[in-house]
Order: C-alpha cells, then structure tokens, then sequence
C-alpha cells in the first residue's frame, strides 16, 4: 500500500500519471477514477517523517539510527496551530516545561538547540523561538558529544528551516481569535530563470495579541529571504537572511505565587509588571550553506551562520511576599533594566566518503566546526521596599509594594525611582571542533555505527558592579579544557519490520568561567554525561504505522557542589555531584487508515541525585525541579474527503512535579482541539486550546516569584490561500 502511493505522488508531481499506472499494473491515467488522485494528495500530509535532514551525521531512515530520534513535521505544526516551540512540547516524549524556552529533558534542565545543524540562537536569553520560518523539528536524544559537542546529557533540539521551491507559488493568510489575537504570513518562493537553476524565497509573519496576563501584549515579526543557486546536479548554494522583531509589553514574565500544595494564592491572569514595562529582541541573521558532490562517492558540506541579536527589557521582579496593613497579602518588587547584546559566529566543515571494504559498506564522515558568541549586558535595579530599608534609601528609590489580590500598579517605573545598583559584564565563550564518525553495514541486516571527537573551549567573562554608595568591585574570570567523546551504536535488523537497537555514548558540559578561579577551589573539569539506551523500531500495518521504544540510563557526574568539609571558606566548590536518569519512553506516528492520521509519545522518567543532594543546581533534595515521572500527549486527525474537512483532537498530561523551593507543581491534563475545511485554494481552519478551561501550572519556579500559569481556553480562526 505504501508502495503504491509513492509511486503515485510522484508520478502526479512530475506528471507522468499514465507512467505510475502502468508501473502497477492499471489502467491509464484518463479511465482512473477521480478519488484516486484524492488519496494520492493527502499522502503528503502524513505525520510521519522518517527521514532527519541532518543527512551526513544520520543514515537516510530513522529505523536505521541507533538512538531515539523524533521528527515533528511541517503538517504536524501547522494542525496544531503552533506558533512557539512550547506548543510542540506535547508531542516529544520525556520533554517538558522548565522556563521560558528551557525545558526538562529525560529529566536534566537545559537549553540546547541548534538551526540546520548549527550553533547558535537568535532567540538567546528570554524569548522562546517562534515557528513561523521553521520546516519541521528534529528531537536528538541522549548525550550528544561525539556529534554535536557540549551539552546537557537529555538531548538537543534541531530547527529546520525552509528552503525556496522547486515551483513557483505563493501563499497568504490571516489569523483572528482570542485576546483581540491579529496577523497573517506570507510567502512567494520558486525559481527566477527558466532553468531553475536560481531559486528564491520571499516570507513574512505578523502576529499581535492581548495574553491573557495582566497588562501585557506582544507582537511578533519575522522576515525572511533565501537565494538559492544549483549550477549542477551534484551543487548548490543558499544564501539565507532572517530578521526577527519581538516587542513582549508588562513583561519578562514571571510566575503566579502559589501554596505549598500548589494551589495558586491569585487569579492565575497576576503579573507583577505595569503596561509600560517590556521585552524587546532585535535579531538579524545571515547564513550560507554550501554542498558538492565531488563524485558519486564523495560529498563536501560547508557551511556558517552570524548572528547579531539585541534583548533589552524593562520589568518588576516580585522579592516575596509579606503581610501589610489590613492583612493583604502584598509582594515587594525591584525594577530591573537590563541590556544584552550578542553576536554569534559559526563554521561548519564537512566530508563523507562512502566506500566498501570487504563485505562492508562504509559511510565515512570527516569534520569539523567553530563557534564564537561575544555578549556584552548591562543591569540596572531599582530596591524593593524592605532593601531599601537596609539601605536607608530616601523614598526616591523605593519600588512600590503591590496587592497580590488588588493590584495597583500606581506610578513605578525608571522615571519614578533611581537604580542602586548597576552591573556590567562582557564575555566571549568559544569552542572548536575536531570529528570522525564511521557508519557501517556489516551485513544485509546487521548496521554499526562509531564516533568520536574532540573539542576545546575557552570562556572570558569580565564584570564591574557599582554600588549607589559609590563602591566598585571588578570581577574577572577565565577557564579552558578539552574534552573527548564517543558514541557506539548496532543496529540489528530482526525483520524486514522490526528492528532492535544499542546505544553507548558520551557528552560533557563546560563548567562556567564564574566557578574556576581559585577561589572557588578551580580549575575543573566539564560536566560529564554518558548514556546507554537499547530499544526497538517497529513498523507495523504494512508501514502505516511507526513504533519507538525506547529504555534508557543516563548519569551525569563531576557536577560542582558547596565544598562540604569543615572549615571550607565561602564559595569554595568541590566536584562531588552525580545524578542518574532512567526512563522509559513510547512514540507512535502514523496512518491508521487513509483518512485518519496520529501521534502518541508516553515517557516515564526517575531522575536521582546519588550525590551532592540539596547543593546541586535545580535540585529539590534528591530530585531535580520540573521533573515529571509521567508525561503524556497524543493528537489525531481523521479526514472526510467528501466534504474537503478534517477534524483533530488531541491531549497532553503532566504528572506531579516540584518547584525549586520545594512546593508542589499539581498534575494537570489539558485537551484541544481543530477543525479544518478547504474550499479551491481556501483553507479554514480553527483551534480551540484547553477545551475544559483547566487552571494549571506547566512548571514551577522560586516560592517568590511562583509557578508558571498555562493558558485559558481560547480559540484561534486562520484563513489560507494557497497558490503552490
């Protein structure tokens, strides 16, 4: 069956229908029954996508990797509706909220990510990475060291973005719906000469919208331009630049303060923020990726980014609660204006040799990478009340206190107080990349995989803090290393449908500059992550469906605690910490039929802190904070082709967590839910988002500033008008 439609679509799609026909046997094009070109169409739509773009690190089928891989499609954004990556976590098993863009991954916090395979982050610092320029999302999982350097032991994120068409289209559209939501997107793309040779792309995104918090509104920008140019068959180049604008008013976002049982103490819409305070991102970006067939055998990929992004913000930070006058529950808050500026620099080099030896096949990659990110900031802060106190501040300093129930923003803001503190920092992190990796096909059913690399990195960070009393201290700190990691991975083919994996491999993380100088007993070593998973790919109901399983332990060692023994000065460290990850994790990706379509992720995680218990970073004891046991999410799409409409519905569930101060984050579960319909070249579409309008929290954060509030009920109306 599933051979049939591949040989149909793409027969459609160079127009050679009577070819594919007479490939299986049937009748000519002309005595074809029109519902069979129906089916051929909405064979595009599938969820499932087993193919990772990152083409040189990863074989061509993900039944041929031996690790966890998950690969979330352009049709899979787009029925959800998906604007930020957090509208995604949903689908990825053993991946959930932390903050902002971090999340909890197989149960360590980071923020590890990548754009066609490159580092660096126009979304850096705050702002969570919009969708709006992005293909589909590559989910690896495990330490990742031997391919993509250092990092948190959980996992990394890999955005693909889009590329200019092979044919020249266009398409517009324009969204409406709840807290006064506006905007639309557009896109013209295709080649320019007669040969199509020359490719271009043209994007744009425009989205503004009320959140449903207090006081705060944001408007999103995104522009887009590629040039593509393929002289040959086995060349091409694509010269690509993005320019992002973000403009979050009553923001940087904090969380609703909360019991210990959870239990929020306000109305979850509480922000700490007055209108008039803001986060703002500016990011530019330019990117060439450059690839060439040398011969049938050999294929050079080259390839580098800049960045140049600037996030400045304005806002209230909540400093606690306290009991006023009348027995109102009050929170005291400092200003904070603070700047960051970053400029990020990327180098890729890459070779693959594909040869035999012997009975083997060898694919042979050879490379190597540089990344730089120079970042200056400066912070400003304005005293909470009770500071100010301490300080003995004149009433021109203070910040006023706000009513958790009744707020009144009054007047507050950098017009209103003078700072008492402010700090400047300037740092330059870089790191460098030597790497080999060796896939091999020892027999028809039996795939090994080899992998290795060395790295070295060196981090600056100098910063000067000026006192209102007119006291300045600097402060500079430096660090560098090496590091080696591995990977070994088999791959055992049970079946011509089920396949059994083993994975072997290692990571590391660089310790902070911060935390090497002598004084906190430095220099030492990174962070040191290493994985074993074993697991099976199976695929079922004549391909389809697509089964994951996977079982696996991590263990993070070398993690820097409070130095313990007696008498230790204060800020000594000491390289006592390790933490143990085990988990198991099931996703399903698929068609059940012709019409109806599905994915399904379960992830069960105990993530243990076996030493340094309440002195590692995030750690509530012997757990770590945002870390559920249980997470669950699925969505399903059935088609009725007969009236060109299609209805989705979908679920996610979180189990218990624990903040960073201990308070319990309560389990929720949420369901949404879409419509779509397609007229011509219209499409329809609604979404209605936490259907039962369950208050919850996604994550928790310090007792002060609360937990992290999930969205209302609301629903969201885009209109399509697709010309491709």
């Amino acid at each position: 069956m599933q051979k049939t439609r591949i040989l149909t679509l793409a027969a459609v799609l160079t127009g050679g229908v009577a070819t594919a026909n007479a490939a299986e046997g049937q009748a000519p094009a002309a005595e074809k029954p029109v519902e069979e070109i129906v089916v051929t169409g909405r064979a595009r739509e599938f969820y499932l996508n087993r193919s990772p773009s990152l083409g040189n690190k990863f074989p061509a089928d993900l039944r041929d990797i031996p690790q966890s891989i998950q690969i979330l499609p352009e049709q899979l954004i787009k029925d959800q509706a998906a604007v930020e990556i957090t509208d995604l976590y949903r689908n990825i098993s053993s991946v959930s909220v932390f903050s902002y863009s971090g999340v909890t991954f197989r149960g360590f916090r980071q923020d590890e990510i990548r754009y066609d395979g490159l580092l660096g982050d126009p979304f850096s610092g705050f702002s969570v990475p919009l969708l709006f320029d992005i293909e589909s999302v590559e989910i690896i999982k495990g330490p990742s060291g031997a391919l993509f350097g250092g990092g948190q032991p959980g996992g990394l994120i890999n955005y693909v973005t889009r590329a200019p068409r092979d044919q020249f289209g266009a398409s517009l559209s324009a969204v409406v719906g709840s807290f006064d939501l506006h905007g639309g997107r557009g896109e013209v793309s295709g080649p320019v000469d007669q040969h199509g040779r020359w490719l271009m792309r043209l994007g744009a995104a425009y989205e503004n919208t009320d959140t449903f918090r207090f006081n705060t509104s944001k408007e999103d920008k995104v522009f887009a331009a590629d040039l593509a140019w393929r002289p040959t068959a086995g060349a091409s180049a694509l010269l690509r630049f993005d320019h992002i604008g973000q403009d979050f008013r009553g923001a940087r976002l904090r969380g609703v303060p909360v019991d210990d049982a959870g239990h929020f103490l306000t109305t979850r819409r509480f922000n700490t923020n007055k209108k008039t305070d803001f986060q703002r991102l500016t990011a530019n970006v330019l990117a060439l990726h450059l690839e060439h067939r040398i011969n049938a055998d050999l294929d050079l990929t080259l390839a580098g980014r800049y960045i140049d992004s600037l996030e400045t913000q304005n806002y209230h930070e909540n400093r606690g609660l306290f009991r006023g006058a009348g027995g109102a529950t009050l929170a005291r808050r400092e200003f904070r204006d603070q700047r960051r500026d970053s400029k990020q620099y990327t180098l890729l080099g890459e070779l693959v040799y594909r040869f035999a030896l012997g009975p083997t096949r060898h694919t042979f990659l050879a490379g190597g990478e540089y990344y730089r990110n120079d970042n200056e900031s400066l912070f400003f802060v304005g005293a909470d009340s009770r500071r100010a106190r301490a300080l003995r501040l004149p009433r021109g300093f203070i910040v006023p206190d706000l009513d958790l129930r009744r707020p009144d923003y009054g007047r507050s803001g950098p017009a209103a107080f003078k700072p008492f503190v402010k700090t400047e920092r300037a740092g330059r992190f870089a790191q460098w990349a030597l790497y080999l990796q060796d896939q091999i096909q020892l027999t028809a059913r039996l795939n090994l995989a080899l992998g290795g690399r060395l790295e070295g990195y060196s981090e600056r960070q100098n910063s000067t803090q000026t006192l209102l009393t007119g006291s300045r201290s600097r402060d500079r700190a430096r660090q560098g290393d090496r590091a080696l990691t591995a990977r070994a991975g088999i791959v055992y083919d049970l079946s011509d449908t089920v396949a059994t994996y083993f994975n072997y491999s290692t990571g590391f993380n660089p310790q902070r500059a911060t935390s090497q100088g002598p004084d906190s007993g430095g220099p030492f070593a990174p962070e040191r992550g290493r994985l074993f998973e074993i697991g099976g790919k199976v695929d079922l109901f004549d391909e389809r469906l697509y089964l994951q399983l996977a079982a696996y332990q991590i263990h993070k060692t070398n993690v820097l605690v409070a130095d313990p023994a007696p008498g230790a000065p204060s800020g000594r460290l000491t390289p006592i910490g390790e933490a143990r990850s085990r988990g198991l994790e099931l996703d399903l990706v698929g068609d059940i039929s012709d019409n109806w379509t599905l994915t399904f992720s379960y992830g069960f995680n105990d993530t243990v802190i076996l030493a340094g218990a309440d002195a590692l970073i995030n750690s509530v004891g012997d757990k770590f904070a945002n870390a559920p046991a249980h997470q669950l999410g699925f969505w399903t799409r059935y088609d009725f082709p007969a009236i060109g409409s299609a209805i989705a519905f979908g679920g996610q569930h979180v189990s218990e967590q624990l903040s960073l101060s201990g308070q319990k984050v309560r389990p929720f579960s949420v369901f949404d839910a879409s419509w779509i319909t397609e007229w011509r070249n219209l499409k329809f579409q609604i979404n209605a988002r936490n259907l039962f309008d369950e208050v919850y929290a996604e994550s928790g954060f310090l007792a002060r500033t609360g937990h992290f509030p999930g969205e209302p009920r609301n629903l969201r109306l885009e209109i399509y008008a697709d010309f491709f």
